[in-house]
Order: structure tokens, then sequence, then C-alpha cells
């Protein structure tokens, strides 16, 4: 009998002692698509696009560790017709622009923060660790460098989207809004 109790009593506590092993931990997921683009079009004009019609796909997933202040990502993305020129997390809300808060990776010269790894030319899996030092601004919209709060805060408030420019679009040919696991990426 005491058997039975210390059992039924240690399966109903597990999950709040595994909830508590995992205090502080978020993910965060962004399917990419053009028709979440507001990249300018190419030429002379600049004019937002509102959309574009890729064949390119990708997502992203992000790992919040909040007591260790780091976040780690899974980037994979394909169906590139041009080259991959950067890709990384904007501050902006759904189909508004914004600037640029970390890297993923760059193949631009003399343009990404030290230790930013090349980016897979037109499909790969890119991954890694965002700490304070990675945060580069948008200094202009309140989050400054090393500003490691601002980009949380970025996510959490769900105003975080992820972006992957091109040759063809460097303005960005596929965009994510980057949300909770557990919300719905089309909000």
């Amino acid at each position: 009998m005491r058997f039975k109790m210390f059992a039924s009593v240690t399966a109903m506590a597990a999950p709040f002692v595994l909830l508590g092993a995992n205090a502080g931990a978020k993910d965060f997921h962004g399917t990419f698509s053009g028709f979440e683009e507001t990249g300018p079009l190419p030429g002379p004009t600049a004019a937002e696009t509102g959309a574009i019609l890729s064949p390119a796909t990708a997502t992203v997933d992000l790992d919040l560790n909040r007591a260790a202040r780091t976040i780690t990502f899974k980037l994979t993305f394909s169906g590139f017709t041009t080259d991959v020129l950067q890709a990384h997390i904007h501050f902006g809300k759904r189909h508004v622009p914004g600037g640029v808060i970390v890297f993923f990776c760059d193949n631009l010269p003399n343009n990404p923060p030290a230790g930013t790894q090349a980016c897979p030319t037109r499909s790969g899996t890119v991954t890694g660790t965002f700490m304070a030092g990675s945060v580069v601004g948008p200094a202009a919209q309140g989050i400054p460098a090393g500003d490691f709060d601002g980009l949380v805060a970025a996510l959490d408030s769900d105003t975080a989207y992820g972006n992957i420019h091109t040759t063809n679009h460097p303005g960005g040919e596929i965009r994510a809004q980057i949300r909770h696991d557990e919300d719905d990426d089309r909000k």
C-alpha cells in the first residue's frame, strides 16, 4: 500500500520537478516565406514590395536560457536561386521593417560583427549562440549594442523577425516573425 501511494505522489510531482529544471528557458520558432517579406524592389525605385514570390524556405529555432543569458539558434534554409548575402534578426512587427539586432551569418565584406560565421551559399544550416556581445542594436529603436535584455524583450513581445537577404533581393528575400513555440506563426 505504501509503495502505491509513493508511486502516485512521485508521478504527480514529476511534471513540477521537470518544469523547475527548465525554469528561465524559453523556445522560439519561425517559418520563413517570401510572402512575409517587406523588402524593397530591386532597381531605382526601392519601393517596398509587401511580398516576394520565392521558392526558398527556411526555419529557425531559438532556445533562450535566461539564467545563462544566452540564446542558442539553428537556422536551416534551402531553395535560393541566388547566393545568400546575410541572415539576421530584426526588431519589427509583422510586415513592418526594423533594424538589425543580431547576425546569424554574413557573406559581405567589412559588415558583420567580429566572430560572425559565413552563410552557406544557397542552402544549409547555421548554428550558434547569441550573448550580450552579439547584439548590434538597433540603437535608433532603443536597443543599444550589447543589450541582451533588448533582444529578449523583442522576442518575448513577438516583435523580432528573421530575414535572409540574397543577391537577387538584397533587402530580404524571405522573412519569418519569430514567436514563442506555443504561438501560431500567422498572428
